[in-house]
């Protein structure tokens, strides 16, 4: 058994991925083909000088390069974390990991590609945008 205290926060955890996830991927779809909204709910739409409004460098955007992979990574541990209060096994804890195994190698090819596409425009947004995937560590 797992508390309530726990139950409520792991269903916190989860909704903070889902957040994470579903509005970074809504925001970026908005951008996109709704170039003339200059707002995604209450977060400014901010392109990345010379992009040509390609490039978005605010709300979610501002966090890291890919906090849509965060987002997802948190849900998966939320999903897992169930089982691992309850039994004290770690085992669990493998399909959060196998998230990052997916996720690590993916956001290196992504900016290898989005490099390749944009060319130093993909330099400056990396200067704006510094973390990867997991705001103020990497």
């Amino acid at each position: 058994d797992i508390s309530l205290f726990a139950a409520l926060s792991i269903a916190l955890l989860f909704v903070a991925g889902w957040v994470l996830t579903r509005g970074a991927n809504m925001q970026k779809f908005t951008f996109k083909t709704q170039p003339e909204q200059k707002y995604f709910l209450f977060l400014q739409q901010v392109p990345v000088p010379g992009s040509n409004n390609r490039l978005l460098c605010s709300g979610f955007w501002k966090l890291s390069r890919h906090i849509n992979y965060l987002g997802e990574i948190v849900q998966a541990l939320a999903i897992a974390l169930p089982g691992v209060v309850a039994t004290g096994q770690l085992w669990g804890l493998a399909y959060p990991l196998y998230y990052v195994c997916l996720f690590v190698p993916r956001q290196k090819d992504d900016d290898e590609a989005c490099k390749a596409k944009y060319g130093a425009v993909w330099d400056t947004y990396v200067k704006l945008v510094p973390w990867r995937i997991v705001p103020g560590v990497w």
